[in-house]
């Protein structure tokens, strides 16, 4: 045998670990890149929720008649349950 075909196993598995650790990285930058994308999806939800709830659109004028409701439930319970509680 020649010293080429001695080393013939060495270099397939060689081949074969290069082959496997390229795979790895590749799936691990997908899923970086997925986290990424997730990231800047949530961050555009938030800004055009935003940007929503202060016009004067339909969505605005909800989100303004919610936090409204949101102030006056959260003033008239505690008396309420003061009043239901201890009287």
């Amino acid at each position: 045998m020649t010293n080429m075909e001695n080393l013939q196993p060495q270099l397939d598995e060689q081949t074969r670990q290069d082959q496997v650790y390229e795979a790895a990285m590749r799936s691990i930058n997908a899923s970086k890149r997925d986290e990424e994308r997730n990231g800047y999806a949530v961050m555009s939800a938030a800004m055009g929720w935003g940007e929503g709830s202060l016009g004067d659109g339909m969505f605005g004028k909800v989100s303004h008649a919610a936090k409204l409701f949101m102030i006056a439930f959260g003033c008239a319970v505690p008396p309420f349950l003061v009043w239901w509680v201890l009287l």
